[in-house]
C-alpha cells in the first residue's frame, strides 16, 4: 500500500510518504512483494467473484516506492503491520487472456471489488481507509501462471 499526501508524483515520488510492503526476499533477487494467503476464500472466476483477508500481516515501511526497491535512504525502513479485506463482487464484465506476456499463461477478469484496509509502523504512523470500504474503479480477478510454472 502506498500512501501520498496531495496529488500522486511518479516521476519522483516527492509526495510519496509510506510504502507498506513485504520487502524482496531475499534482497535484491528474491521474490517481489510477494507472500503466501492461508486465508484466501472461495474463487469464483466466472462470476467475478471472490474474497481475500489478512490480519496481522508483518511488512515494512520503506516510506517510498524507490527506496522500496534500491534501499538507499537512512533508515531503509521501519517495521510495520497491516489488516485488510477485499471482496470482488462481479459481475464478470469482460473476460480475456493474460496478454502476451513470454512465460506467461492465464485468464483475467474485469469485475468490481471493495476495500478496507489499516496498517501502521514502528514510529507511530496509523493509516485506516473508511470502515465502509472503497470502491474500485478498475478490478480484476484471475488466475495466472509463470516462469516454470507456466508450461
Amino acid at each position: 500500500m502506498d500512501l501520498y499526501r496531495g496529488q500522486y508524483d511518479f516521476t519522483t515520488f516527492s509526495t510519496q510518504v509510506h510504502d507498506f510492503d513485504p520487502g524482496i526476499d531475499p534482497y535484491p533477487g528474491g521474490l517481489f512483494w510477494t507472500v503466501p494467503n492461508p486465508t484466501l476464500g472461495p474463487i469464483e472466476l466466472g462470476t467475478g467473484r471472490a474474497s481475500m483477508s489478512m490480519a496481522n500481516l508483518a511488512l515494512q515501511d520503506y516510506f517510498d516506492i524507490p527506496n522500496a526497491l534500491f534501499r538507499f535512504e537512512d533508515p531503509v525502513s521501519t517495521d510495520a503491520s497491516c489488516r485488510f479485506d477485499v471482496k470482488w463482487t462481479g459481475p464478470a464484465t469482460s473476460t480475456g487472456p493474460v496478454d502476451n506476456t513470454p512465460g506467461s499463461t492465464g485468464q483475467l477478469v474485469t469485475t468490481s471489488a471493495t476495500m478496507t484496509w489499516s496498517a501502521s509502523n514502528s514510529l507511530g504512523f496509523r493509516f485506516v481507509s473508511n470502515p465502509s470500504g472503497t470502491t474500485s474503479a478498475f478490478a480484476q480477478l484471475g488466475r495466472v501462471q509463470n516462469g516454470v510454472f507456466a508450461d
